[in-house]
Parts: structure tokens; C-alpha cells; sequence
């Protein structure tokens, strides 16, 4: 009779703690990667918008689209916005998208936001996951009488934020004022939980993408303010920004670079401060509740 030789139980034990060995090995390696490639494809949107824009700025007398105003439509007033304006450069609205953001913003809900509650135009975009530095697109739509703002008005271009990784929110409803926070959406972690308390921030590595207004693109590290706190018994909680379509967002911090401490890229820089040349004052254009110039 022949004897049939097989693998005996300690055999295959010891493959598969080498396999599983391997694989815990080269799960993070799989995983950075993911996350390089979107970030990569970010990054490309990114330059693509803001080839867009310049393009748009250069045929329309040096000045920066709107970033939203009413229009006459065939069934009434509608809204267009800053991303449907670059339509014509672009032909695809999915350069305002990031694949690492799986729920983008729904511009659909600008239909009920206060006072604007006006529906889009057609062939504006739906969702967008990639928002622009609103102090460069005037919001016609709430100032009609504000003039778009001239290229020539930016002393610092190279430092000058324009788009980014964010989320669209609104103002406080007496006048529409879109507001934006930064969205580090390239860290390991891709979720933050509902609450993080004092002392957990540390925990999410937040790193996000911008471009400016020359045109380079780069990374900038991003901190999470901690939602709650506790002191002794108490417990003090720190409500969390609402966007246009309803949904509670972290809130980061830039870190670094001209806007480092600041939720958004919000305004452009227009001189050093004075007694401090690392700091540079911000500047946007003139409206009720901000001032021209500021730290």
C-alpha cells in the first residue's frame, strides 16, 4: 500500500501565522497607499480649479468669479454659483470633487437656505467637495452692490489661499454668508467620532490640500478642537458648525503658513503686521460684520 504524506497541524499553524504575519505587515503599506492616490487626485483637482478660475479671471478684465448671484431662469429666479461659472474651462463638474470624501457637500439644499432659498440654475453642479477662499468670489447674492475683486488687489499671491479641502456652511440667517471650514480628508483616520474630548485631539492627524492664487498646490497639517471638556463635574460642550445640507462638522485648525491657526482660507494677506513681520494682516472684501483688515 502507498503511504499518502500531507501537511501535519503544526505545519499548517505555522503558515498561517506567517501569512497573518505578512498581512499586518502589508495592510498599513496598502492602506498609505489608498490614501496617496486620492490625495494625489485632490491635489490634481485642485490645480485643475484654479487653472480654471485664472483662466476665468484673464477673460473677464483681471476679476474673480462671483461666488453665488441670482439669475433669471425659464422657471424664475435661480442661483448660479462659483463652480458652475467654471463650467466652460473645466467640462467636468467632478473636478470640484475629492474621492476621499464619500459624502459630498448638496448644493440642492441651497434652496432653503435663508434668505437665499433659491434653486439652483440649470447645469450648476449638485454636490462639490472642494471649496475656494470666499473673500476672492463676492457673494452677489447677499451684497449685489459689491464689485467682484480685481486680481490687482493681491499683493501676495504665492501666499494667497484660493481652494481647499473644506465644507460649505452658511451664515446665522439674517444674511446668507458662506462660510467654510478646512476638512483634512487625507489622514489615517477616516472618521472622527461625534465628540472628542480635551485631551483625545491628539489622536487624529488631520492633513488637508490647498492651492493658492500662482498656482502651486501643497499639504498643510490640520489640529481638531476638542468638542467637550471636563472640570471636575461639569462638563462644557462646544456645539459643532452645521453645513448648508444639515450635517455637524469637526472643526481644524491650519497649521502653519500664513492662515496657520484659522479654520478656513478665508481672506487674502495684505501687509506684514506691524512689530511682527512673521505674521501677515488679512484682508476681504468690505462687509457688515467684518472688518477690512484684520490679525
Amino acid at each position: 500500500m502507498m503511504r499518502q504524506r500531507g501537511f501535519t497541524l503544526i505545519e499548517l499553524l505555522i503558515v498561517i501565522a506567517v501569512v497573518a504575519v505578512l498581512a499586518a505587515l502589508l495592510l498599513p503599506v496598502f492602506a498609505t497607499a489608498r490614501h496617496a492616490s486620492k490625495a494625489s487626485v485632490c491635489a490634481s483637482n485642485l490645480r485643475q480649479l484654479t487653472k480654471a478660475t485664472l483662466l476665468y479671471v484673464h477673460d473677464h478684465d483681471e476679476c474673480f468669479p462671483l461666488a453665488f448671484y441670482r439669475a433669471a431662469g425659464e422657471a424664475g429666479a435661480c442661483l448660479h454659483t462659483v463652480w458652475g461659472s467654471l463650467h466652460p474651462y473645466l467640462r467636468d463638474y467632478r473636478v470640484a470633487l475629492c474621492p476621499a470624501e464619500n459624502q459630498p457637500i448638496d448644493l440642492t439644499e441651497l434652496r432653503s437656505a435663508r434668505p437665499i432659498a433659491t434653486p439652483l440654475c440649470a447645469g450648476e453642479p449638485a454636490q462639490v467637495a472642494l471649496m475656494p477662499n470666499w473673500c476672492l468670489t463676492v457673494n452677489a447674492a447677499t451684497y449685489p452692490e459689491v464689485p467682484p475683486v480685481n486680481l490687482a488687489r493681491l499683493p501676495f499671491p504665492a501666499s494667497t489661499g484660493f481652494w481647499f479641502d473644506g465644507w460649505l456652511g452658511s451664515g446665522d440667517g439674517g444674511r446668507f454668508e458662506p462660510a467654510s471650514g478646512v476638512e483634512p480628508r487625507h489622514g489615517h483616520i477616516t472618521r472622527v467620532p461625534d465628540r472628542v474630548f480635551t485631551g483625545e485631539e491628539s489622536r487624529y492627524h488631520g492633513r488637508g490640500q490647498a492651492s493658492f492664487v500662482d498656482g502651486h498646490v501643497r499639504a498643510f497639517m490640520a489640529r481638531l478642537r476638542p468638542d467637550a471638556s471636563r472640570h471636575g463635574d461639569m462638563l462644557q460642550i462646544t456645539a459643532r458648525p452645521t453645513t448648508v445640507d444639515g450635517r455637524l462638522k469637526p472643526v481644524w485648525f491650519i497649521q502653519g503658513g500664513v492662515y496657520h491657526g484659522r479654520e478656513s482660507f478665508f481672506g487674502w494677506p495684505s501687509r506684514p503686521k506691524e512689530g511682527n513681520p512673521n505674521r501677515m494682516l488679512l484682508m476681504c472684501y468690505p462687509r457688515p460684520n467684518y472688518c477690512e483688515e484684520w490679525d
